[in-house]
């Protein structure tokens, strides 16, 4: 099944360093940045704009608040930042010289205009299965709910940080494997 491939810390750096020899890299690897820390949909980062992650003293903002267009089911969203997306999005607002709220994020070199979620899914795509991985855009999003699930965040906070409107929905991410439960049975001592 699509997205429940199981990527280690070694094969994501693998992925990451790859992204950064890529033509368009320091854009992808901010959209990857936006997936895999963050948790975002394709439809959520893909239309971000430099006043979405900058405020107007030029700081990176602690929480992305996504307006309904910007967002599945046309409702507001809101995704907290790491400092480790905090410093992704700072070095590259720094190496374009983006100073210009409605200025898009991620622009195609060709037209210009915003990528458009099929364009964002056929490079991610194409990423996972230059590593032998059958995954989607949604991959990032599966992985960061079950990392945090498998660290002991309750699923209610995650599905917060997630936006997702039931729990129910939020389960249905974890991504078990042999290793967290093997993990999870050895943790158990008399």
């Amino acid at each position: 099944m699509i997205n429940r491939a199981i990527i280690d810390d070694k094969k994501q750096k693998a992925i990451f360093k790859y992204i950064d020899t890529l033509r368009n890299g320091k854009q992808i690897k901010l959209m990857f940045g936006c997936n895999w820390l963050a948790g975002m949909r394709c439809v959520n980062f893909a239309y971000l704009q430099v006043g979405d992650v900058i405020d107007e003293f030029g700081k990176v903002r602690d929480i992305i608040e996504l307006t309904p267009e910007k967002n599945k089911g046309h409702k507001k969203a809101r995704y907290y930042v790491n400092d480790e997306l905090k410093a992704m999005i700072k070095e590259y607002i720094n190496e374009y010289k983006l100073k210009d709220p409605a200025r898009y994020l991620f622009t195609s070199q060709k037209t210009r205009k915003p990528y458009n979620r099929n364009s964002i899914s056929k490079i991610f795509t194409a990423i996972y299965k230059t590593f032998g991985l059958e995954c989607s855009t949604h991959y990032g999003r599966r992985h960061f709910i079950t990392e945090l699930l498998t660290k002991g965040v309750d699923i209610t906070s995650v599905k917060t940080l997630v936006n997702h409107s039931n729990v129910s929905m939020t389960a249905k991410y974890y991504n078990e494997n042999e290793n967290m439960l093997k993990n999870v049975v050895n943790s158990v001592k008399i």
